[in-house]
Parts: C-alpha cells; sequence; structure tokens
C-alpha cells in the first residue's frame, strides 16, 4: 500500500472527527510516513509498520472518544478558544466589503432568533394563566419553575443555532474553497455564489429553530395531558361518568401526538405519509367533536353550586384588636355583627378546613390595620378527595372556598366609623378596584332640593315595606316617574353590602338609573358585590 492509499483509507475510516482533528491526524502521519522513508525504509514498509489501517482509526477514534469524555469542560472551553480564534484570523483575512457582509449577516441571525422568542413569551404567558388557577404561593412557584426552563431552552437553542451558523457558513469555507481550488467543480462554486440559495438554508434553519421551540411546548403540554388523562383514569375507576369530557381529552392528546410527530419529522427532516396524517386527523376531530356533544349534555345535566358541601363545617379564629375614632380596617370584609356590649373590635375568620392550616396575621401601619392571614400547611385530604368523588358520582359541583369569611364584630357606632373610615379609604386609594351592585326601588315622591344639583325621592323595595328618602345629583334622575320600578346601580368599594335601603345609600355612591317593567318576582336586587376589590 502505498502512502497516497493509507491516507486515503485513514480518511475514510475517520469521517466521524471533525474536519479539523481529521486534518491534523492525516497531517501527523503524513509526516510519520516521510520521515521513514528518510531513514532508508520503502514507502510500502514504513506504511507496513502501522499496521491495518481500520484498526489504527478505531484506536485514533475511541482514544479522542476518551479524552472528550475525561476532560468536557477542558475541552470545551479549548473549542471555544479555537472557534474564537479561527474566527478572528477568518475576519482578519476578509476586506472592508466582506466584514461588511459577514456583519449584516450576523445581525439578520440575531434578529431571526430573538424572533423565535415569541412563542416563547406566548408559552410562558399560557403557563401563568394555567398555574394562575391554583392558589398562592403554590402557583408563583409552579410559574416561576415554568418560565425558567423556557429561558433556559431558549438559551441554550440560540446559542446552539448561532454556532452552527457561524461554523458551517464562515469555519467550512475555507474547506469549501479548498475544494473548488482542488477540484475546480462548478456545482460547488454555484452553491458558494448563490445567494438565494444561502437564504433558503437560512430560512428553513429559522423554521427549525422555531419547530424545536414549539416541539418544547408541545411536550410540557403532551405531559399535562398525560396527567389529566391519569386523573381520567381515577375517576372512571371510581364510577364517575363523564365520558364526554374523557374523549375530548384523549382526543386533544391524539392531536398533541400528531402535530408533535409532524413537526419532529420536519426538524429530522424525515418523510411523512400526508394522506395517513390526513385520515389520522379527520378521525380525531370526529372524536373530539363526538366528545363534545357528549360532554355538552353530561355538563348540562350538572348542578354548580356555589357554596361549600353542607357537612363541611367551619372552622374559626378570633382576634381583638383595640378600637380607634380613625382606624382603617384594610381587607375583604364579608359581613359586620352588632354586638353592643363589646368596646374594642374582634375580627372572625371563619373559613373551611379543606386540607388548609389557617392562622392570623393582622398588621397595623399608623391606623390602618391590615386583616391579612396565611396558611400554615396546603394539603389535599383523603377525606375531601372522598367528598368530591361522591359530588361528582351525584352530578354536583361544590365551589370550594379557600379564602377565609372575615367578620368584623363591635358595637353599632364603633360598626358606622369603621364603614365611613373604609368607605372614604378605598375612595381616595387607587390601587383598588370598586365594586357594581344592582337593586331595583320603586319611586314614590320626588321633592327638588333647595340646591339645583339634588333632589330627594322616596323609595320603597319589594322585598320589604321599608321606605327611605335619599339624596340623588339631578342629573341621574332628569326621566324619573313617581309609582315607576327603576334598577340603581350602586358603586362601592365595601364588599359586604347590607338588603338595609339606608346602610346600601350611606355605603355607596349611585352612579346609575335604568327605568325596569320586570315584574317584582324578576327584578335585580343583588345581595352581595358581584367585584370584589
Amino acid at each position: 500500500m502505498t502512502k497516497k492509499q493509507f491516507l486515503k483509507k485513514l480518511k475514510e475510516n475517520i469521517e466521524s472527527l471533525n474536519i479539523e482533528e481529521q486534518e491534523r491526524i492525516l497531517k501527523e502521519y503524513e509526516e510519520l510516513i516521510d520521515e521513514k522513508i528518510k531513514s532508508g525504509k520503502s514507502e510500502k514498509d514504513a506504511v507496513k509498520d502501522f499496521g491495518d489501517v481500520e484498526e489504527l482509526a478505531s484506536g485514533l477514534i475511541r482514544e479522542k472518544n476518551n479524552y472528550k469524555e475525561n476532560d468536557i469542560i477542558g475541552n470545551f472551553s479549548k473549542k471555544v478558544s479555537n472557534y474564537g480564534e479561527r474566527f478572528l484570523e477568518f475576519l482578519s483575512q476578509k476586506d472592508t466589503k466582506e466584514l461588511i457582509r459577514i456583519l449584516i449577516e450576523i445581525v439578520i441571525v440575531i434578529f431571526l432568533i430573538s424572533l423565535c422568542h415569541i412563542p416563547v413569551a406566548i408559552l410562558e404567558e399560557l403557563g401563568k394563566s394555567v398555574f394562575y388557577i391554583l392558589s398562592s404561593p403554590v402557583n408563583h412557584v409552579f410559574y416561576v419553575i415554568w418560565k425558567v426552563v423556557l429561558e433556559l431552552a431558549y438559551l441554550a437553542l440560540s446559542i446552539l443555532a448561532f454556532g452552527k451558523f457561524i461554523g458551517r457558513r464562515y469555519f467550512n469555507e475555507e474547506v469549501v474553497k479548498k475544494e473548488i481550488k482542488e477540484k475546480k467543480s462548478k456545482e460547488v462554486k454555484e452553491y458558494e455564489n448563490n445567494l438565494g440559495l444561502s437564504l433558503i438554508k437560512l430560512g428553513v434553519i429559522f423554521f427549525k429553530f422555531l419547530a424545536i421551540m414549539v416541539l418544547f411546548g408541545i411536550s410540557m403540554y403532551l405531559m399535562g395531558m398525560g396527567l389529566i388523562l391519569g386523573i381520567c383514569l381515577y375517576l372512571i375507576i371510581h364510577g364517575v361518568t363523564y365520558f364526554g369530557l374523557y374523549l375530548v381529552m384523549v382526543s386533544l392528546f391524539i392531536l398533541g401526538i400528531i402535530f408533535f410527530k409532524l413537526l419532529f419529522d420536519f426538524v429530522l427532516d424525515r418523510k411523512f405519509r400526508g394522506s395517513k396524517i390526513l385520515v389520522s386527523l379527520v378521525t380525531c376531530f370526529v372524536l373530539l367533536g363526538f366528545g363534545c356533544a357528549l360532554a355538552t349534555s353530561e355538563v348540562a345535566s350538572t348542578s354548580f353550586i356555589n357554596q361549600n358541601p353542607p357537612n363541611l363545617e367551619m372552622e374559626t379564629l378570633n382576634e381583638e384588636i383595640p378600637f380607634t375614632n380613625n382606624i382603617i380596617l384594610v381587607g375583604n370584609i364579608s359581613d359586620y355583627v352588632i354586638d353592643n356590649d363589646l368596646n374594642n373590635i374582634v375580627i372572625m375568620y371563619n373559613y373551611y378546613p379543606i386540607g388548609t392550616k389557617m392562622s392570623t396575621k393582622i398588621t397595623k401601619e399608623e391606623n390602618e390595620v391590615y386583616l391579612n392571614y396565611k396558611y400554615d400547611e396546603f394539603k389535599i385530604t383523603k377525606e375531601l378527595i372522598n367528598q368530591m368523588l361522591l359530588d361528582l358520582k351525584e352530578k354536583k359541583i361544590y365551589n370550594y372556598y379557600l379564602e377565609p369569611q372575615i367578620i368584623v364584630k363591635s358595637n353599632e357606632e364603633n360598626i358606622n366609623i369603621i364603614k365611613k373610615n373604609r368607605q372614604k379609604y378605598y375612595h381616595n386609594n387607587k390601587e383598588y378596584l370598586t365594586c357594581e351592585f344592582v337593586r331595583t326601588y320603586k319611586v314614590l315622591d320626588i321633592i327638588k332640593g333647595s340646591k339645583e344639583d339634588y333632589s330627594y325621592i322616596t323609595l320603597s323595595s319589594f322585598l320589604d315595606d321599608e321606605i327611605y328618602t335619599a339624596k340623588i345629583k339631578n342629573n341621574l334622575i332628569n326621566n324619573l316617574l313617581v309609582d315607576n320600578y327603576y334598577e340603581f346601580t350602586f358603586q362601592t368599594y365595601q364588599s359586604y353590602i347590607d338588603t338595609d335601603i339606608d346602610d346600601v345609600f350611606k355605603d355607596s355612591n349611585v352612579i346609575r338609573v335604568t327605568k325596569t317593567d320586570k315584574l317584582p318576582s324578576e327584578q335585580i336586587n343583588d345581595n352581595s358585590c358581584r367585584v370584589f376589590y
């Protein structure tokens, strides 16, 4: 075997190594053979000293791989250093025009990579919407983990894509030129000069990068759907018959698998059969449609009850605080209880211990008292799961409140001062949202006030025989007629609204008055706010 034949065969057997390593090995063995020939050996004998070429190549590859495994950090840093040196050397050989072209290409690649952050941001917001269904602080922990995973994946893939582009576009350019010079290949020359083909390949790389990001999101989706299917199987075993919903979940899971395979094949340049995929998609959508129809019927037969199950007992925590005339209670108060034997204030926290243990955390800043609380323990108990399963079997879904009902207890004079201070505080504090509710009253009399801005209206409610005279702005009641019913829309910063007319007008502001022809039994009389601050 001649030196040329030996080196050619050696190159064929070490193609799994990178080009730089191949060139180093070939150059090293070429020099060794030349030294042996200079020492008096024939070319064939010099080549024969190295033994079988395939065994030699295998040994070199194993040696290289072992070195990589034993010194990952060192190899990585060396590789980065070599890339940097080669890239700087590459740039130093270019003229101004070529440098500007390279700069523009790099800017375009960075811009395309930055565009790929859009699906990452969408996935982050989607995760936020899903996780924030849970209670705090569990929702925040899951969201942070989700966000960190997505950002790290995006960073890693961005670095990989940028490195691949630099390596293939510039580091191999000299190799291509060398092959052009040696072979004078017309096809290779056209490849180098064909800007359109380069842009197409760059576009394909961009869409593959985008597909990889979407694949990551679909992977998370499939993991979540797998967990949901596990829950569905658990419910079926325990006799919960929502088969329409189960069929919808299965269909959505299969659709996720189909789209995952499509994108996976696209990234790896695999061929796929369009007819087979089309049949799979049509079948899935038919199952999904049938499942939705069946689920609609199942949901329609389900009772949604806005309270906890009646057999679930509440626990109460009490804490007493001193009363002052300028005290402001900040928090979501659900009710007031008058006890004229009390001089101070008793804050009552009523909550359902559905797997939770709670404690009060009342804090004070000057005259502001914050009615906070915290959960010392949060877990789902076996009793709660059994209760939910029993309710689902009976097609009942209860609203398991996690927030406690905060009740303020004191004497009547103190309660009135507390309400007044809270109303003023929330009205001036723009951080808090208002609450709107509607009550229906019959107008009995209208008396123009001494001032042109206001009038006095005597009202009565269908719910009781109570009569009250309210002072209301004229611009809200220009067209009011006696003996007609009107819907009064109130705005307040109180979460608890008493049904007493007197308290309603004291604790709220009238923002809208609308005539109604509804029958008394159909009239709107909200017992509490529909939106809480």
